[in-house]
This record gives C-alpha cells, structure tokens and sequence, in this order.
C-alpha cells in the first residue's frame, strides 16, 4: 500500500450527502483498495474495491441498467462474496490473535465517485477495461467497503515492511526452465536449503529496488527482539499455510509490518488478506496436479499457482535465512 498526497482520488462530488457528513480524505491506494480516512472518526479506514465499482459499472452496462445501480445476481454474488470473506478474516485473527490483525468489516454499499476519480481506477486495467459511456453523469458507484480499525503502527517512520514487491515470474528475468525450476523446488519442497540457495533467493525473489527481505535479515543479525518477532510470524505463518490452505498476501509494501514498541518488536497484518474467498494454496496444489496431468489451466488457476509460489518462497527463504526449521509444503 501507498501512501498518497493529495490526488484525483480527492476528487468527490462536495454536495454528495457522504462526503459532506463525512469529509473523506484520500489517504492510500492499496493492489485494490482506495483507502480513506474521516475526520470525525480518526480510530477507522475505510476502503473501497476498485476492482468492484469496475465489476458491477461493466455488469451495468452490459445489462442496459443504469450505471449508478446494481443488477440482482450480482448484488446476490457480491454480498454472498462478502460473507464468506468476513467468515475468513475470524480465521486470520484466529491464528494470529487480535494483537497482530486489526478488526475490520466488510459492507456491500454505493459510495461517491467523480469523472476523475474514476477515470483512475479504470487506468491501465488489466483487463484493457474502459470506463462505460455517461460516467460523468454519476456521483454513486456500488462497491465493496471495508471499514478497518486504523493502523497507527504504520505511521512510525521506524515500522519495517516484510514484503517481496511484484511476482517474480512477472519481472522478466532471464531465466533458464531448468534454473527457475530448480530455484522452485528448492524453496517450495520444504527441505534444508544451503547458503548459496538462499543467495539466489535473495537476488530473485527479493524485491530488486528495496531489497526489504535482505535488509529485513541484516537488521536482525544487530536486533535481537526484530528477529524474535520475525521468528514469531514466520512460525505463525508458516502452521496457518500448512493447516488451513490459505497464503498472505505479501506483494504491498506496508500489506505487513514490524514496528517497535515499549516491550520490544511486534508485528501487524494491515492489508494481508489475498482478494479470493477460497484457499489460495489448496487451490494451486490442486492446478498444479492438474498441470502435470497435461490438462489446460485457465487464467485464474494459472494466477493462483503464481501467488501461492511467490508467498510459500517468500515463507520459507525467511525461514531459512533466520534458522526456522518449519516450512510451508507446496
């Protein structure tokens, strides 16, 4: 997640009853989230999917409906959605405790959108999407909403990001088949890995502008209570992935942080919960079996492989990195 100064995202209709109860200020842009505070109430964020209000105006238009409405089957899949994500943030918070998630619900509503706010969102979409006809004439949009207890944490300029930035299959090294799938079985298999593997890990699976899993690593050698609190979420992470199939998601900068406090280091899960509802690991494992039977995979097995190698990498280069003997099995 990104903090922003002010952008286009500010841009919201002032008459909108919302906006002029509520004096929403742009805030962040998250992979999907357009995150907001408002000013009288500093303890909550709130957070609209982008991907959604693009969704449902596309449904709208393919339907004739008007753009600021929203058609039964999707209002009855997007809040079937919605459901199920809150059921799954309990099992985040069941496993790593309140003190390391932050409370948070999620809502099916219509918030203010403008021309220019939306003429962002529909930037570069990865899908060559384009904003339907008429939007100036709105100031509504329906969307997915999280409303999440705020996160000070990420206000001391001393939090550190445990984060690996883009996918690494989608930075363009040149990669050999056989040194990627060499690199993937050492990371992904759960055995012992030698130094001069995670020498490669840290040139490939690190981000290439911060190296913040590397510095992460280097800060723990002089830091002995950062590395107890990294230990501590690796450990967490690593019995949450093998129990219940799911991944984090570990691509955003700040999407998890380790901060200081009076009684030593800590950490908080901020923006780490992947966008699909269902097991993101569980559902790899089964694309991959399906892949090696030489069936076809569609885009969206092929997205999940992708997320949940770089996440189960991720985990377990840590883990070796920092002598944790458990590993995700991939």
């Amino acid at each position: 997640m990104s903090i922003e100064k002010q952008s286009a995202y500010d841009a919201l209709p002032s008459e909108h009853e919302l906006v002029s109860h509520y004096q929403p200020r742009f805030i962040a842009r998250g992979g999907d989230h357009l995150v907001y505070e408002a000013s009288e109430h500093p303890d909550v964020v709130i957070k609209a999917s982008t991907y959604k209000i693009k969704d449902i105006l596309i449904d709208n238009e393919t339907r004739g409906l008007p753009l600021d409405d929203v058609s039964d089957e999707m209002y009855a899949s997007l809040d079937k959605e919605i459901a199920e994500k809150n059921t799954q943030i309990q099992e985040y918070r069941k496993y790593f405790g309140a003190k390391h998630t932050l409370a948070e619900r999620r809502y099916l509503m219509q918030v203010p959108v403008s021309t220019e706010v939306l003429r962002e969102i529909f930037k570069n979409d990865w899908e060559g999407r384009a904003a339907p006809p008429g939007v100036a004439s709105i100031q509504d949009a329906w969307s997915a909403v999280v409303v999440q207890k705020r996160a000070r944490q990420i206000e001391d300029p001393n939090h550190v990001g445990l984060y690996f930035g883009g996918f690494l299959e989608e930075r363009g090294y040149d990669l050999s088949p056989s040194e990627y799938g060499h690199f993937s079985e050492v990371f992904e298999h759960g055995d012992a890995i030698q130094p001069e593997d995670l020498e490669e890990f840290f040139r490939l699976q690190d981000n290439p502008d911060t190296h913040a899993l590397r510095d992460l690593v280097l800060r723990t050698e002089q830091d002995p209570e950062l590395k107890k609190s990294t230990i501590d979420f690796l450990q967490t992470a690593i019995r949450f992935a093998n129990e219940t199939g799911n991944i984090l998601a570990l691509a955003g900068k700040d999407n998890v942080i380790l901060y200081p406090g009076n009684s030593g280091w800590n950490y908080v899960l901020i923006d780490a919960i992947p966008l699909p509802n269902e097991p993101i690991l569980t559902a790899a494992r089964a694309a991959r079996g399906r892949s090696k039977n030489n069936e076809l995979l569609n885009q969206k097995e092929e997205g999940y492989i992708i997320r949940a190698r770089n996440f189960v990498r991720t985990i377990n280069g840590l883990a070796a990195a920092l002598g944790v003997e458990e590993r995700i099995r991939f």
